[in-house]
């Protein structure tokens, strides 16, 4: 063995004795640190426990569900989409075609009694109560003059009767609704043995006169406004007091029907029409929140451009030109009116006739300029005066069109 050999294994045998005491040293220590420290040190950092997401809500579900299935999503959607609109077309039809008739007693005697307050003469209120009576009620039509009276009289129907109301006097006109009340309180026979059946007041329609001449404001003289005031708000409130007490007590629907075109767009020269149905449709408000309270429902029917056969007939005898746009039938109205009165609890305020929802929307939330604006207001109208006679007035009142409107504004 050299002396080069015996160097390097005693070097490597120092090397080995430093590092195995170098060991036992850091074995003795860590065993000293465990002894001293306890098990639970509070300074150890534990890990936080692992985060678990929420359950997926319904709405996640589906979402994912849906996007599994999409050919069978489509499907259904579409599937929902027909059968909707099949049902509402079907719903519609039946109701069309569902025959609606008052109610009739054991003996088969009209027993459902309608008032209707309006024009006599005016085609809208002609063909609503000579509807109504052809639907079976006993229908009243209030007639303050001997003209207004005969005209009733003169349509020949049974069950169609003039109701004299004199509201100048009011003793007289507490006198003339006792007599109806009373008529309301006895007993009716159909014929000789039958059984005694009672009239059941059902609902008080008020069709009051809302139109006018258009005329600046500056126009108009104070007796107009006094005269269009007094026929056109104060009768229609009158004759509402004055039945008020039968109303409550037969829990009678009262029923307001006014052409509500113009007065949505308040147009200029129309400040008398405007403000007639302003007023009217206040008083209908307060109306219906005071005979809540009772049980009975108040309906303000806001008409549009509503078809009405007479009038029609006369303005193609004039050579009127044709609407662009079809008016709706009358007997959409006809039949509004007919559900209000039968429906326990109707709707308070119903829109019939083309342009009413619309121009009652665009009248709520569009600012007076976009209006001026739409129905060419900014250019000054020329009025022509022509003489108007009083027939021609009366086949006027019953219906409005967008034509006429434009033509005015």
């Amino acid at each position: 063995m050299t002396d080069a050999q015996q160097l390097f294994d005693y070097a490597r045998k120092q090397f080995n004795d430093i590092a195995d005491d170098v060991e036992r040293h850091f074995e003795q220590v860590a065993g000293q640190l465990r002894e001293w420290m306890p098990a639970d040190a509070s300074f150890v950092r534990q890990q936080p426990p692992p985060k678990r997401l929420p359950p997926p809500t319904t709405l996640q579900i589906a979402q994912r569900w849906m996007l599994r299935h999409r050919a069978l999503t489509a499907a259904a959607v579409a599937f929902l989409l027909t059968g909707s609109v099949g049902a509402f077309v079907f719903v519609k039809s039946r109701d069309q075609k569902r025959k609606r008739r008052a109610r009739r007693s054991t003996s088969g005697a009209r027993t459902d009694v309608v008032v209707i307050v309006g024009a006599v003469a005016n085609p809208l209120t002609s063909a609503l109560y000579l509807d109504l009576e052809r639907r079976g009620f006993v229908v009243y039509v209030v007639a303050n003059t001997h003209e207004d009276e005969h005209y009733v009289r003169s349509q020949s129907r049974i069950d169609l009767l003039p109701l004299n109301l004199d509201l100048v006097d009011p003793f007289a006109a507490q006198d003339q609704l006792a007599r109806f009340r009373g008529l309301l309180e006895r007993e009716h026979f159909a014929f000789d043995g039958a059984e005694p059946h009672r009239l059941n007041f059902t609902g008080l329609v008020l069709i009051p006169d809302t139109q006018a001449t258009p005329a600046r404001v500056d126009e108009i003289s104070s007796e107009e406004w006094s005269d269009a005031l007094n026929a056109k708000v104060l009768n229609t409130i009158a004759t509402t007091q004055l039945f008020l007490p039968t109303v409550t007590e037969h829990k009678a629907k009262v029923l307001l029907l006014t052409p509500s075109v113009t007065p949505a767009l308040k147009l200029p020269m129309h400040a008398v029409e405007n403000t007639v149905y302003g007023a009217l449709e206040g008083f209908t408000s307060s109306l219906a929140a005071e005979l809540k309270q009772d049980g009975v429902a108040v309906s303000h029917f806001k008409l549009g451009n509503i078809d009405i056969p007479s009038v029609t007939a006369k303005q193609r005898r004039e050579g009127a030109s044709k609407p662009m746009l079809k008016a709706t039938p009358l007997r959409k109205l006809h039949d509004s009116v007919f559900d209000a009165l039968v429906t326990k609890r109707p709707r308070r305020t119903l829109h019939v006739g083309r342009g009413s929802l619309a121009y009652d929307i665009i009248g709520s939330w569009m600012p007076p300029m976009v209006i001026g604006w739409m129905m060419g207001a900014a250019k000054r109208p020329t009025v022509v005066v022509e003489e108007v006679h009083e027939e021609e007035m009366q086949g006027s009142q019953g219906s409005l069109t967008w034509e006429k409107i434009d033509q005015e504004a």
